[in-house]
């Protein structure tokens, strides 16, 4: 992550895409743990009636590895908005967007894989329950707002490079009357 300097006469402010991805890591962070992610078969049960007791669990309790890249991206995406909400006072900016778009889409990833190819335990997870899916959506939200912010940037600093040039000829223009 490297600092830039805002461009004269502005404070830096928390990109579209920022927010993006703090609003889809807060509803992530709510979804691992309020949302059931796998239903899952149990031990048998001793009655005649049910042969085997279904439970279902939250991603917290069904995603051993993958619970912590979740929280890690999470934190990131809510520290990158309160990083760059912070540096408004003294005028840098610290670049977080590619961190974002890389643990975003790491995640993303990582879930695509535990929610629509591997299950994970095969062996007692039954299925993925509406949980998994919104939370697959909610890293997904994580990666494009991690994508929109390194374009709102790219688009920002053509058109601060664009501003001198464009003083500059100006000036020169009226020189030459």
């Amino acid at each position: 992550m490297s600092g830039s300097s805002a461009p004269p006469g502005s404070t830096p402010h928390v990109y579209r895409g920022d927010l993006t991805s703090a609003v889809s890591a807060v509803l992530l962070l709510g979804l691992m743990f309020l949302t059931k992610w796998y239903g899952v078969a149990g031990v048998p049960d001793p009655s005649a009636a049910r042969p085997a007791v279904s439970t279902a669990e939250n991603a917290w309790n069904g995603l051993s590895l993958v619970r912590w890249v979740m929280l890690i991206t999470i934190l990131a995406a809510l520290g990158s908005v309160l990083l760059h909400a912070s540096q408004r006072s003294h005028g840098t900016r610290t670049d977080t967007s590619l961190l974002l778009l890389g643990l975003g889409s790491l995640t993303a990833g990582l879930l695509v894989y535990r929610v629509l190819i591997s299950l994970p335990e095969a062996s007692k997870v039954i299925d993925q329950k509406l949980g998994a899916v919104l939370g697959l959506m909610c890293a997904l939200g994580i990666a494009l707002g991690g994508f929109e912010s390194v374009h709102e940037q790219r688009t920002l600093a053509r058109a601060v490079a664009l501003r001198p040039r464009r003083r500059n000829r100006l000036a020169s223009e009226r020189r030459e009357r």
